[in-house]
């Protein structure tokens, strides 16, 4: 009997024991992050360390893109790290130092540790004691970010991840000489500067004669840290061999250059392939730079490569920041990490966590970003000839205007006149030709561009001369709305890659409708509805108007189309004005209370399907969410910032001669002796009443917009144009019925 009972204990401690065993076996381990931060590198040095089998093999495994990181501040590793790990824009000063362990020595006599504890106002010897890392000056640091028109979060990332007892390294360093470059800290730190382990010292490097400074990333140390590194949930590793040699390129004999940055590279790959080949299931793996080398930066080609490894996906990431793939911004990269880490992310930050398009490859990817660093190399170039040709050509048909006026039928001067005449014409077609030439994925040089694009225009402009100013509007206008809707439709790829378009470089925007454009459609939008006016069956009109103002406004304010809140008021108020003057309302006061009533319900309507929308926020949303929310401070900043950029583009931009040229233009049209504007309004009198609505969707783009001197320079043009090329007409032209 007590053998029995003693096997049926024994029996149960055994199954218990093998129960317990068996979960514990399969117990999930802890999800880890290592972030890669090769600095200097640019994507010509990717398809250069590509070149080596060992790494292209897992290049060819990962998921592959570009980072557009938009720092307020300078295009520098400091600011790319700071940006990233605050998920929001921040200034890196110099005069706020780097990280260092608590025991080394900032001056003669204080460490790191005593002047971090000196700063800080709370006694916090406990925690600096557990904290590996320091970052002294983090309050010179968030002094200098006070009262900005951003809203910065220092710290996030470190901060978010030790409320959740997550663990954070960093090992490696950018030091030479006697100069302490460590400012992956910034990107790991918490709010106070600090952060639980790492490590900075010599360790970290070796001497090597021959080597940039003397010195090389000690990468099997490295290696071994990251290795035996099993409790931390996030490790940064800064490699800093390829930053250290483009320092010293201008210096160094170019056969000696390419000796180095060859051996750089295939040690930076060693180490890839290292790490890569001994990787956890549960460990992600990101490969990044915070800035591009001065040389890349020289060439304009400044969006950094990101590479990751995680799960078995390959293909190009993307974002629902971007919405492009192969692309993705710089305030994406801490919420990709938290999601990783099964961190929830914090309220506030405009960045989506990356996901990869398996449907894209590699090959795809670097063909984009050629084209996308070439149309920022060029785009400067050929808009500001552009611009140029248009102010010269404005100024001059407004002067051959005012002196040849009572002098036609000379031979030269009838010449002249038809020739501006034809580059007027040109200067209507060009928005649209700027569009359509996305559709030759060249890399053409700016003033090839420019010039095939010149061509292409005088041959429209010869095709279109000898109809009537209602027909050519018309036809200039209506192909311009039409081909902006389809592309808009059909993703915007040409919009992407137009010179006209919004630039990935920069950052400002990645989707929708950009400011340029949306001044080009909401012009092109009225003078086509007003030609149909002076052109249709009276029946007609206004249902057409109708369904092109509403098709123009939902494109507009859809936010997986336009999202482009100051577009959709702008054309909100050029459209109501431009319908109520065809008409032939009278807009007082009534006019104007259901004007603004009509504004109040379009703001309403943009909060509502921005919150209601089953897509991630976008810009709209962010703002429509700190409104609803009481966020009255962010809202602040938001417009506070708006107001500084509008500003600040009237004053530098080019744009802004362009609009003042117009307006010049557009007084002497309507002053100037005969008063040209009110001759053409008893010939055209539909055209001249849709100039209105030009007028007022212009000048309400130029308020509601952060760039709205774009939107107002690109929009009144097609009220411009098309009065100079009627008062430049013939005689019998001016007069002919249309």
């Amino acid at each position: 009997m007590k053998k029995s009972i003693m096997l049926i204990v024994l029996s149960f401690l055994l199954l218990f024991a093998g129960a317990n065993n068996t979960s514990t076996g399969q117990a999930k381990e802890k999800p880890q992050v290592i972030v890669l931060f090769v600095e200097g590198m640019s994507f010509f040095d990717l398809e250069q360390l590509q070149q080596y089998p060992h790494v292209d093999k897992w290049i060819r495994q990962a998921g592959a893109g570009a980072v557009s990181i938009r720092s307020p501040g300078a295009r520098n590793a400091p600011n790319g790290y700071l940006l990233m790990g605050s998920g929001a824009q921040a200034v890196y000063t110099e005069r706020s130092g780097t990280g260092y362990h608590p025991w080394e020595a900032v001056s003669t006599y204080e460490t790191a540790g005593e002047r971090a504890q000196e700063l800080s106002a709370v006694d916090d010897e406990q925690k600096l004691a557990r904290s590996s890392i320091v970052f002294p000056g983090i309050f010179r640091l968030l002094a200098d970010n006070q009262d900005k028109p951003y809203s910065p979060q220092i710290g996030m990332l470190g901060k978010t991840l030790t409320a959740h007892h997550i663990p954070v390294a960093v090992y490696g360093t950018g030091d030479y000489d006697d100069i302490r470059q460590r400012h992956s800290v910034l990107f790991a730190m918490d709010e106070q500067g600090r952060v639980s382990k790492g490590d900075l010292s010599k360790n970290t490097v070796l001497t090597k004669r021959g080597s940039p400074y003397g010195i090389q990333t000690n990468y099997e140390f490295l290696l071994q840290q990251v290795r035996e590194d099993s409790g931390s949930g996030l490790i940064t590793v800064q490699l800093s061999d390829l930053s250290r040699l483009y320092q010293m390129a201008d210096e160094m004999d170019p056969i000696q250059f390419e000796r180095q940055y060859h051996q750089v590279l295939s040690m930076i790959g060693a180490f890839l392939d290292k790490l890569l080949d001994g990787r956890g299931e549960n460990q992600q793996v990101m490969l990044l730079s915070p800035a591009v080398n001065a040389r890349a930066a020289k060439e304009k080609a400044l969006l950094p490569p990101v590479l990751v490894w995680g799960g078995n996906e390959t293909g190009l990431v993307t974002s629902a920041t971007t919405r492009q793939s192969g692309l993705i911004s710089g305030l994406d990269i801490l919420p990709t990490i938290l999601a990783w880490l099964d961190v929830p992310t914090p309220k506030g930050l405009t960045g989506h966590a990356v996901r990869i398009d398996s449907e894209k490859n590699e090959a795809q990817l670097v063909q984009q970003i050629h084209q996308i660093h070439h149309t920022y190399a060029t785009r400067s170039s050929v808009l500001y000839s552009f611009v140029m040709l248009q102010i010269i050509t404005l100024a001059c048909a407004a002067i051959l205007w005012m002196v040849g006026k009572r002098v036609y039928g000379v031979g030269n001067l009838e010449r002249l006149r038809r020739g501006v005449r034809l580059a007027l014409l040109s200067l209507l077609c060009f928005p649209v030709l700027l569009l359509l030439e996305g559709f030759l994925e060249w890399e053409a040089s700016g003033p090839v561009v420019l010039g095939v694009l010149i061509v292409v225009a005088l041959l429209a402009a010869f095709w279109l001369e000898h109809r009537s100013l209602a027909q050519t509007t018309a036809i200039v206008c209506g192909v311009t709305v039409l081909c902006l809707l389809v592309d808009g439709w059909t993703g915007a790829t040409l919009m992407r890659r137009s010179y006209l378009g919004y630039d990935p470089v920069i950052g400002a925007r990645f989707y929708g409708l950009g400011n340029e454009y949306e001044g080009v459609l909401i012009g092109s939008a009225i003078m086509f509805v007003a030609s149909w006016y002076q052109m249709a069956w009276q029946r007609m009109r206004p249902f057409l108007s109708a369904m092109v103002f509403a098709i123009v406004l939902y494109y507009m304010v859809a936010p997986g189309l336009g999202t482009d809140a100051g577009g959709f008021l702008a054309g909100l108020v050029g459209f109501f004005v431009a319908f109520s003057r065809l008409q032939g309302w009278t807009i007082g006061k009534k006019g104007l209370l259901l004007l603004t009533g009509g504004l109040m319900i379009g703001i309403v309507t943009l909060i509502v399907a921005s919150l209601l929308t089953d897509q991630p926020l976008t810009h709209i949303g962010r703002i429509s969410q700190q409104i609803v929310t009481g966020q009255w401070d962010e809202v602040g900043r938001m417009v506070e910032r708006k107001i500084a950029m509008n500003v600040r583009l009237i004053r530098v931009s080019i744009w802004s001669k362009v609009f003042v040229v117009s307006l010049i233009v557009l007084g002497l049209l309507a002053l100037w002796n005969d008063r040209f504007l009110r001759h053409l309004a008893m010939d055209t009198p539909f055209l001249v009443k849709g100039f209105s609505g030009v007028i007022a969707g212009s000048l309400a783009g130029l308020v509601l917009n952060d760039s709205g001197i774009v939107t107002a320079a690109t929009c009144i043009i097609f009220l411009v144009v098309p009065a100079l090329y009627a008062a430049l007409g013939e005689p019998k032209d001016e007069q002919c019925s249309t």
